[in-house]
């Protein structure tokens, strides 16, 4: 069987030869001699076993099966330079996938923007994006499920890094006859008698935890009702005042009737939300995303 590897490095001497019409006039356009072309063109063709040109003193032509090769083999030697291309790109972090867990709204703010603008600069790296809950994010990373995360807190997973990327204002979604929905904003006290919608998945785990964590130590359990839809449809309820809904402020958006958001706590009172990923990744994506993270997050005063 021929050496492939071989036989590509002898691959150009043939077409330009067949495109300059003899030995002579290829081998000058390459400032070699005649002899070197016709010597590399004729180990080819030893290899191959074939004859690929028509040798004459007028010049040479390619036999049938000279062309039938150069045709084939162009095709692949194209192949064979793209693959090599995307295989740099890949070692780059240029192309390739990365996979992204969330426990964040997308609706809004910093990380769908981040998104965004990552995908324009790096259009060839395929995002696939899902939603976890602070519960499933450690078995997630290390289990090499997801590559990065986005989460409210500081992780503290073995082997993996976080950074700091940005931060939100804890808001409040109340019916617009709400006794507290003109207000500027709310303290925690003021809702230790709501009662609190989430849904029945473990987002709403992690938001009952997070309530739990907020509420000051003086207050009674907050009065949780778990729901087995989504956030649009949990809203829908907030308006027709089943209860309070507890978001990041990434979540406000237009389209919400008949419903206020009002921040809680003070004007510096924020949640940090933090990026992490595995130290020792073989996904090249991941370090040139989450470098394009930090900038961003640099460039955006976040940091």
């Amino acid at each position: 069987m021929p050496d492939l590897a071989f036989d590509l490095r002898y691959l150009r001497f043939v077409v330009l030869v067949a495109e300059h019409g003899s030995f002579r006039a290829a081998a000058e356009s390459q400032n070699l001699s005649q002899s070197t072309v016709s010597r590399r063109v004729q180990i080819l063709e030893h290899r191959l076993g074939v004859t690929l040109f028509e040798r004459s003193p007028h010049g040479v032509q390619l036999t049938a099966l000279g062309k039938r090769f150069i045709q084939s083999a162009t095709v692949g030697a194209d192949y064979l330079r793209q693959a090599i291309v995307d295989a740099r790109m890949a070692l780059h972090g240029q192309v390739g996938e990365l996979r992204i867990g969330v426990l964040t709204s997308l609706a809004g703010g910093f990380l769908p923007d981040l998104l965004q603008r990552y995908r324009v600069a790096y259009p060839a790296v395929k995002l696939r994006i899902g939603e976890i809950s602070c519960y499933e994010l450690d078995a997630a990373l290390l289990s090499k499920e997801i590559d990065v995360a986005f989460a409210i807190g500081e992780p503290n997973i073995r082997g993996c890094v976080a950074a700091r990327l940005w931060s939100e204002r804890i808001v409040v979604a109340l019916p617009t006859g709400h006794r507290l929905a003109e207000a500027s904003n709310v303290d925690w006290r003021d809702l230790r008698n709501e009662k609190y919608l989430v849904p029945a998945s473990p987002q709403g785990a992690d938001m009952e935890t997070f309530l739990l964590r907020s509420l000051p130590e003086d207050c009674l359990l907050p009065d949780v009702e778990f729901h087995g839809v989504g956030r649009d449809s949990l809203l829908g309820m907030v308006a027709r005042g089943f209860g309070v809904f507890v978001s990041l402020e990434s979540l406000v958006g237009s389209g919400h009737e008949n419903l206020s958001f009002v921040p809680v706590g003070s004007d510096t009172d924020k949640v940090s939300l933090f990026g992490a990923w595995r130290k020792e990744n073989g996904n090249s994506a991941v370090k040139v995303f989450t470098d394009f993270a930090i900038a961003y997050s640099h460039d955006r005063g976040e940091i």
